[in-house]
């Protein structure tokens, strides 16, 4: 009988059961990191958006005029559109946002009669509870999460905290 080299069907068999095995245990931790990764980032934007707009305030004694509109287009890139024109007042002030949801981040700048600040953020897709747990944990009574899980707004600032 001749020597022959290879592998039996048995043996790619248990390979075969042994990475499966290892993907059934691998791939909820690794998508638990991947929504934990965009929380943060998420986090980072709205911190971001708040530091700039007190930057605003601090440098101009007023938020911004009208509500200023950043969104994700189809290629990926952001675009900006404010109550002034097309000009971003905080361009300077962001780097860059990472929208890890893509859809929209809108800064409501005042209602007319009070000024404050208020960032409606709206996702495409939906954001796992452990997501919406830790952003409640991390902003407390500031965040509202409506129940369509499609919308988060934040309270950044009024007048009287500057």
């Amino acid at each position: 009988m001749k020597n022959k080299k290879g592998f039996t069907l048995v043996e790619l068999l248990v390979v075969i059961a042994i990475i499966g095995i290892l993907a059934i245990v691998a791939l909820p931790a690794l998508f638990k990191n991947i929504e934990k990764a965009k929380i943060a980032k998420l986090e980072a934007d709205i911190s971001a958006i708040k530091s700039a707009s007190l930057s605003y305030y601090a440098d101009e004694s007023k938020y911004t005029e009208g509500n200023i509109i950043w969104w994700t287009k189809k290629d990926g890139k952001i675009t900006v559109n404010s109550g002034i024109g097309d000009e971003d007042p905080l361009a300077h002030k962001i780097e860059n946002l990472g929208m890890p949801y893509n859809g929209s981040y809108t800064l409501v700048s005042s209602n007319g009669s009070e000024e404050y600040l208020e960032l409606n953020i709206i996702i495409d897709g939906e954001i796992s509870k452990s997501g919406l747990d830790k952003l409640e944990e991390d902003y407390g009574s500031s965040i509202t999460i409506p129940n369509d899980k499609n919308m988060i707004i934040t309270f950044l600032s009024n007048k009287s905290d500057n």
